[in-house]
């Protein structure tokens, strides 16, 4: 696994409810496993591989790649802190001893319930998804700002951007096929939008002069 990682450990203590107290190992684990798997499929591996390649230089911060910099900070960020956050609350919720699997407890505090697990899984995921939504739209109006977005020959192994919606709960927002009021006679009438009717692009995305 590649140890380039796109957000700290304290970045991620900043803006979610981790403690300060919390070792910055146990969150690497998080956050490059999140990294690597939800936003390598939103960018797609020719896009995040040059991501990396311009942190782990430092180059990102040269004037000349200002784009890839505001992409960083302004849409992959958000959405990389939320998804760290919810893989940390099940590594923090249970832990792998050597005689199995143990809920972890503190003198400080007490254990909190499942269900008020799921609450917080839940809206972590919620919150990522939200952000990595307004991530895929950016890219698909403002690709033209990434070269490596559409270009470059996927080999064995690695995937091409993912432009579907980021959201995989029961919720599900309409697509090319959905029509508000279909006009009599016509297959082409949708009051939602121009992406909406015989578009690759489901309707949440708008309408690229609305980017």
């Amino acid at each position: 696994m590649n140890n380039i990682m796109m957000i700290s450990e304290e970045l991620l203590k900043t803006y979610t409810a981790i403690n300060d107290n919390v070792q910055t190992d146990e969150l690497r684990y998080c956050i490059l496993t999140s990294q690597n798997i939800q936003i390598q499929e939103t960018l797609g591996t020719n896009l995040y591989n040059k991501m990396l390649d311009l942190i782990r230089t430092g180059d990102i911060s040269l004037p000349g790649n200002s784009n890839y910099k505001n992409l960083l900070d302004i849409y992959i960020q958000p959405a990389l802190i939320n998804y760290s956050y919810a893989m940390a609350l099940d590594n923090f919720m249970v832990k792998f001893m050597s005689v199995g699997l143990v809920q972890n407890r503190s003198e400080q505090g007490n254990a909190i319930d499942f269900k008020t697990f799921q609450y917080l899984k839940s809206n972590a995921k919620d919150q990522a998804e939200f952000s990595d939504n307004l991530l895929r739209r950016h890219l698909i109006f403002r690709s033209g700002l990434y070269p490596e977005y559409n270009n470059g020959n996927l080999n064995d192994g690695q995937l091409p951007p993912e432009t579907k919606t980021a959201f995989a709960s029961s919720i599900t927002l309409p697509g090319t096929g959905y029509y508000w009021r279909k006009k009599i006679g016509s297959n082409n009438f949708n009051a939602l939008g121009a992406l909406c009717c015989g578009s690759q692009f489901p309707t949440w995305y708008g309408h690229s002069t609305n980017s």
